[in-house]
């Protein structure tokens, strides 16, 4: 149903459409939000300080912890990839790569999240570990012949990879 706006503009020259939003998951599973976050660095072994009252602040703290390298490790071996390629993705050279033994850097671990983060979508969407990992890591039409896990280089593309999961778990034509 399309809302009705006064104008003084002539009939001709006005627009009328409807908005409609979509949503990927129930308001209870955002799928970016911070409870997810938590999840996947629960996922990782990355445990996070109960004294702590709150997500958002246990999830600011662990980040400013560093994620440790076993997470790395955990995300390369799942996707099935390198440790060039994840870390090209990560953007993270692969000397400073070789440096961290213990824990990443706040944007480092950020960006560690940002790609844990779209791979679990991937495997609640596409239901299987291995499954997601392929899908992960080969090119689709949608996202203009790059690999999902190319785009998750950036925020924006790591969200656009977001909305073709959605898309998917849907079954809209992509």
């Amino acid at each position: 149903m399309a809302d009705q706006y006064e104008t003084d503009e002539p009939e001709s020259l006005v627009v009328r459409e409807t908005a409609v939003e979509y949503r990927a998951f129930p308001a209870t599973a955002e799928p970016d939000g911070i409870d997810h976050g938590l999840a996947v660095l629960r996922d990782f072994g990355v445990k996070t300080s109960t004294k702590i009252k709150g997500a958002l602040p246990r999830l600011r703290e662990a980040l400013r912890a560093g994620v440790p390298r076993a997470a790395f490790d955990r995300l390369r071996d799942d996707l099935g990839v390198s440790n060039e390629e994840l870390s090209e993705v990560l953007g993270i050279p692969s000397r400073t790569l070789a440096r961290r033994t213990e824990r990443f850097k706040p944007d480092e671990s950020e960006r560690i999240l940002r790609v844990g983060s779209v791979f679990q979508n991937a495997i609640a969407v596409l239901v299987e570990r291995d499954a997601a990992a392929r899908w992960m890591t080969n090119p689709k039409k949608a996202l203009a012949g790059i690999t999902p896990l190319r785009c998750c280089d950036t925020e924006f593309g790591a969200r656009e990879v977001d909305k073709l999961l959605v898309r998917i778990a849907h079954g809209v034509f992509s």
